[in-house]
């Protein structure tokens, strides 16, 4: 539970995301006409690949970013010299040594390899004079990010990758503020608008509704819930999953899941959602009050 609120202390301290809490209940057509104020912008979908969850203790091992115009939410691609970056990244030796240390036998990966175990002759090739530091990578993809034209931060879970990203930055003195670019939270949008709708309809009889809802239900600890996971959201839409957890083919499965969840939501622009709408709305902002409970706390 603490590691939870943590995780959301981070993520109610945050100044720039566009669906931020005062627009929970925003109905379908509020919401778009909201994302108007950024269609002339340049999405970022990005992502990252790390060897652990606290950024102040492990290190990125992957960055993968396509830049993309929204053209009217179809998401046209910045030629692929000027909007794509991806990259591996070596593993530093603190890394090295807290895997060495390690008591689980899944840590123990030789040098140079990536979180996944990629063999790093294949990265010999491409990198002679060796594999690129994660300061060196970071550098370049702030470089890339200014580059582009008035840039929107899209990811999944983003508080994860903009604070780890920032962190990491932030111990090399790299001089970058991620927030101060608006940030597209994609599992927000599938929280609240895209699984409320997928309910509404299925409630109405639906029947392609329905099975996508059957797709995205999932049993956990405590019953069934409704996933709002890229990968499930992504194979009920028939976007392909392989290589999951790469970050490049992550961040294409972010856009194809992005792009058909859009033409969803505008298909049915008009119907009432609060119904499910409302009772997500409520559940986030009851983890919000115990995060920013336990911020006081903690001051």
């Amino acid at each position: 539970m603490k590691l939870l609120l943590e995780n959301w202390r981070k993520y109610v301290l945050k100044e720039a995301y566009i669906l931020d809490d005062d627009f929970f209940e925003a109905s379908i057509e509020q919401l778009f006409e909201k994302l108007k104020d950024f269609g002339d912008n340049t999405w970022i979908f990005f992502d990252t690949e790390t060897t652990g969850f606290e950024p102040e203790s492990a290190q990125l091992t992957e960055i993968g970013a396509i830049a993309a115009y929204p053209n009217n939410w179809q998401f046209d691609e910045v030629e692929a010299e000027k909007g794509l970056f991806y990259d591996k990244i070596k593993l530093n030796p603190e890394t090295l040594a807290g895997f060495e240390a390690s008591d689980d036998p899944k840590a123990k990966y030789p040098l140079e390899l990536t979180r996944y175990g990629v063999p790093s002759e294949e990265y010999r090739e491409k990198y002679p004079k060796g594999m690129p530091s994660e300061e060196d990578i970071i550098r370049q993809f702030v470089s890339y990010l200014e580059s582009q034209p008035n840039p929107v931060l899209v990811a999944q879970n983003a508080e994860f990758d903009v604070n780890f990203v920032q962190t990491r930055a932030d111990l090399y003195n790299i001089p970058v503020n991620m927030r101060e670019y608006p940030i597209f939270d994609t599992m927000m949008l599938i929280k609240l608008w895209h699984n409320s709708l997928i309910k509404t309809l299925a409630d109405e009889g639906n029947e392609q509704a329905q099975i996508i809802l059957q797709a995205l239900t999932m049993t956990g600890k405590f019953g069934e819930y409704t996933s709002s996971s890229m990968g499930p959201v992504s194979k009920a839409y028939e976007i392909s999953t392989d290589d999951w957890h790469n970050a490049l083919a992550d961040v294409k499965m972010m856009m194809g899941m992005t792009r058909a969840i859009f033409i969803a939501l505008l298909d049915s622009s008009n119907v009432n959602i609060s119904k499910y709408q409302d009772r997500m709305a409520w559940g986030l902002r009851k983890k919000q009050q115990q995060a920013r409970k336990l911020h006081r706390s903690g001051e």
